[in-house]
């Protein structure tokens, strides 16, 4: 073989094996980064759909407590009403300011499941703060603040990726009047 042209081969060997390895070095740079961001923007936005969902179940919280002590509910201690109310508008606050992260990194479903809740927690403070709130009208819009809870869950776990199945199905008891016992009949 003539000198020249092995030399020309052995030069053409070694800048198409650089190439290649530039190639693949820059495509495997580019994933890792790729998967580098998603997963920063991951955890920050479970970060920001827990603290959300933790305003919002606070307010929820808060609802339940004043629903037990005006006996809208069987369960519970009775709380001050001045105060739950104040509490209240101060967890309403905070939700807001939770609300804005949700807004910036959440996906749109996810966004949408996180306002319907929100709204329906406000139709459980409306109920409440009525001259003579009725028990059968707060137990059903607490029954859809749940299933609106549950709701949001499902749409971030998706947007999450988390794949270990649904959500269980929610149990009503604490909803339920007591079972009357044999030793202590109701009065009708």
């Amino acid at each position: 073989m003539n000198p020249i042209v092995a030399q020309v081969l052995t030069i053409a060997g070694v800048l198409l094996g650089s190439a290649a390895t530039f190639v693949v070095t820059s495509l495997t740079e580019r994933a890792r980064w790729r998967r580098t961001q998603s997963a920063r923007w991951d955890d920050k936005r479970l970060l920001a759909y827990s603290e959300y969902a933790n305003a919002v179940k606070h307010m929820v919280r808060l609802c339940r407590r004043i629903a037990e002590t005006q006996k809208l509910l069987p369960t519970g201690q009775p709380i001050d009403l001045d105060s739950a109310f104040a509490d209240l508008a101060e967890g309403e606050t905070e939700r807001a300011a939770r609300w804005e992260t949700v807004l910036l990194l959440g996906e749109p479903a996810t966004i949408s499941a996180a306002r319907a809740w929100s709204e329906q927690v406000w139709q459980l403070e409306y109920i409440l703060r009525e001259e003579h709130p009725d028990a059968a009208a707060f137990t059903n819009a607490y029954r859809n603040a749940m299933r609106l809870r549950n709701e949001f869950y499902a749409r971030a776990r998706a947007d999450l990726d988390i794949t270990s199945g649904p959500l269980p199905e929610i149990t009503w008891k604490s909803l339920q009047p007591p079972p009357s016992s044999p030793d202590h009949p109701t009065t009708p």
